[in-house]
């Protein structure tokens, strides 16, 4: 990166490491699958009481998102990501001495919490303020953490937890994750140093954007997206065993189709910094709405592979590419903002695409005609980015 873009190179890289190692904190979201288990059967709960609890976290996580953002555009990242890292921990330390479902209910707030302040919208914002040249690049590397994150927390915590019990494998997470993110927490809430040509200037904010057609094209795209995504994780297990396959065979490829998402984030970054941004999440799109015509078709092995590397491409690579069409809209220092009050479809979208996709199955005896119709949306979705456009006044150029 040219030292006059954004600084000196090795302090936009260390931003970037340190946006990295805060990412790394989403991986906690990954511990909620193994410990469904463990919790149920040590406090004689029923799975659906354990599973309730994503409806809280759901609205939680949009609402905080949409916070998230604003207070980043406003005050800089860096006291959202400090109380984030303090909030990682009290999350797990708290779940480790639950008792009762209403504290899981309570204890999924906070999760929300940290979720949001370490998520996409805060670290997107740090890193395209602080990357120019190769911004998708950036992006794709410090996103790709949270699956990374997910993919060695998981077996850590199973052998901790086979060593000492869940309650006090949380405690050790939760500390050592707090240690472990608040110094980076600083680093990357460095605000970056303003251009002097002013080419990033903004259109006006949120306000001006809620009044554009892009801004509601890309929110029925996201609310789309959390439907599709939130449904097919769901899902799946029931999909491939009702197709025939053990769940130890479900896992093997549900676990397969996550750790893909590390390197399709790296790809895409990459990609993203040669094509246009609305190419970038058209190509997305048209990978989502064939994962789910993929899954009409499984368990037939081939099919399953195009499933697998379709939808894992696809979820992650979006991390990556709908942010950067969020400032090709609305300029690069306002994204944070926007891209946060987008968020807000995740509550409708993640809550109520699962309900309506498990009450199909219950009135049909199939998802047969859920993933149709979500091929068909996510085609529509497709169609809908036509509507987005550059929506900065004229002569302003956004990088």
């Amino acid at each position: 990166m040219p030292q006059d873009a954004r600084g000196p190179r090795g302090r936009v890289a260390a931003v970037v490491f340190a946006s990295f190692v805060c990412q790394l904190g989403l991986g906690y979201a990954y511990l909620f699958s193994p410990l469904l288990r463990e919790v149920t059967e040590d406090l004689g709960w029923t799975r659906a009481e354990f599973a309730a609890a994503r409806a809280v976290y759901f609205p939680v996580l949009a609402i905080a998102s949409a916070f998230a953002g604003r207070l980043t555009v406003r005050v800089g990242a860096r006291p959202i990501l400090l109380a984030s890292a303090v909030c990682l921990g009290a999350t797990f330390w708290l779940m480790s001495g639950i008792q009762r479902p209403v504290e899981l209910y309570l204890v999924n707030v906070l999760y929300g919490l940290f979720m949001a302040g370490l998520g996409d919208v805060v670290i997107g914002g740090v890193v395209t303020s602080w990357v120019e040249r190769w911004r998708g690049a950036a992006l794709g590397f410090a996103y790709a953490a949270s699956n990374l994150g997910g993919m060695l927390l998981v077996p850590v915590f199973a052998a901790l937890s086979d060593a000492m019990g869940w309650r006090e494998a949380l405690r050790w997470l939760a500390g050592a994750g707090t240690i472990a993110i608040l110094p980076f927490a600083y680093l990357a809430g460095r605000r970056a140093p303003v251009r002097q040509e002013g080419s990033e200037e903004v259109a006006g904010g949120l306000a001006s954007a809620l009044r554009t057609r892009s801004f509601w094209a890309l929110g029925f795209a996201l609310l789309l997206f959390f439907a599709y995504f939130v449904s097919v994780n769901d899902a799946f297990f029931s999909i491939m065993m009702d197709a025939g396959m053990s769940r130890v065979e479900a896992g093997a490829w549900y676990s397969t189709a996550i750790g893909m998402g590390w390197l399709a984030k790296l790809g895409m970054g990459v990609v993203a910094d040669f094509v246009p941004p609305k190419a970038g999440l058209a190509l997305d799109c048209a990978l989502l709405a064939a994962s789910a015509l993929f899954l009409l078709l499984v368990p037939d092995q081939p099919w399953l592979w195009a499933f697998v590397v379709s939808y894992g491409l696809a979820v992650a690579a979006r991390d990556v590419v709908y942010p950067l069409v969020v400032g090709f809209s609305f300029g690069m220092r306002t994204m944070p903002e926007v891209y946060g009050a987008l968020m807000l479809s995740l509550a409708i979208g993640g809550s109520v695409g699962s309900f309506l996709t498990q009450l199909v199955h219950d009135l049909s005896g199939s998802y047969r005609p859920a993933l149709v119709a979500y091929a068909v949306l996510n085609l529509l979705v497709l169609a809908s980015l036509a509507l987005v456009r550059r929506e900065q006044p004229a002569g302003v150029e956004v990088p």
